[in-house]
């Protein structure tokens, strides 16, 4: 009998669901200028980033001085703890939150001081303020926090600047600022970076804006903090094309973005119906991800991504029962929720 032809299995359909990407690319005036930019590959980016930082300031109506650029948020938050972190200090923040914080902390021999979120995982803001000690150098919070989604109100982030001791710097991190449509979340540089009491606010251009994958990000400082990182900040950290393209999504038109925002609210809402509908309880999020308890987490990660889908386990980050699920294209999420659906009957029914 003749040999029969091989058959290679049929591909199977890959969902990445585990990094907090947007669902989307570039804006269109950014995919220009990143071509345009490609073309002077051959030279080097400007030198301390000033056009895109002067572009921020303009904006927000803030002095670029205070402004630092580096290649993604997370890069700024390095440059934080070089500048005013050492042995004996201490950095308080959320439990479970986004891991840089604790890492940076660690690297320059200080001390972190983990605080437990709320039952909705938003920031604990009064625990934050009972974890302060006369060493303690900075405050994270992430709002909406990562990996849970939750978010604290304006008055509530008000209330924690103006009780936290002069010698605390708060960092808020709002990464996930532009998908947040609660009319009670604050825009903290327009309504606290103009204030007397020093702040800082971190944002970035790779969620909503599509940038992730070239690395740009910035931090709204006290002025002489500002300058000392930008004088320990490695040179050129942000190339040519990534700083073309995040100037290029400042002057990107309103409803582009507010559309990518609908699809993505409307996305979480559907994730958030399909787990209640397998009688899983999502926390609560209005950002581009969703946190949920399942068990066993590495174990249906692993199952999960057994068939190409692949979900951020939280064991690292502190909670081994859950799991991070992006919101993503329309296609990978019903990926996800064909394959979930087949996991979720081989998990317990008490986890």
């Amino acid at each position: 009998m003749p040999e029969q032809p091989r058959r290679e299995p049929a591909p199977v359909p890959v969902a990445h669901l585990a990094q907090n990407e947007g669902i989307f690319g570039p804006v269109a005036a950014a995919r220009r200028a990143i071509a345009e930019a490609a073309e002077r590959g051959n030279r080097y980016p400007e030198a301390g980033t000033g056009a895109l930082r002067r572009a921020i300031g303009a904006r927000y109506g803030i002095p670029a001085e205070r402004i630092v650029v580096a290649a993604g948020s997370t890069a700024v938050i390095h440059y934080l703890s070089l500048c005013l972190l050492g042995p004996g200090d201490e950095v308080v923040f959320g439990h479970p939150t986004f891991v840089a914080y604790r890492l940076e902390t660690a690297n320059r021999g200080a001390t972190a001081v983990p605080v437990p979120l709320t039952e909705h995982g938003s920031y604990d803001l009064d625990g934050l303020l009972a974890a302060v000690t006369p060493r303690t150098k900075l405050a994270y919070v992430t709002n909406p926090n990562n990996p849970t989604g939750g978010m604290v109100a304006r008055d509530e982030v008000r209330a924690f600047l103006d009780a936290l001791p002069a010698h605390v710097l708060p960092v808020i991190d709002e990464a996930y600022f532009d998908y947040v449509e609660d009319p009670g979340y604050p825009d903290s540089i327009k309504e606290f970076c103009s204030e007397d009491r020093p702040v800082a606010v971190l944002r970035t251009f790779s969620k909503i804006f599509g940038l992730a994958g070239l690395r740009v990000g910035f931090g709204v400082l006290p002025a002489e903090i500002a300058e000392a990182a930008r004088k320990i900040q490695v040179p050129y950290d942000v190339n040519g094309p990534a700083a073309a393209a995040a100037l290029a999504t400042l002057d990107a038109p309103e409803h582009e973005i507010a559309e990518r925002r609908a699809a993505t609210a409307a996305g979480r809402e559907l994730l958030v119906s399909r787990l209640r509908a397998l009688d899983f309880a999502p926390l609560p999020s209005v950002a581009n991800f969703v946190q949920v308890r399942v068990g066993d987490a590495r174990a249906v990660a692993e199952s999960l991504a057994a068939e190409g889908v692949f979900v951020r386990p939280l064991g690292s980050w502190g909670a081994p029962d859950s799991i991070r699920v992006t919101i993503g294209p329309p296609s990978e999420m019903d990926r996800f929720a064909e394959v979930f659906g087949r996991v979720a009957r081989r998990i317990p029914a008490d986890s």
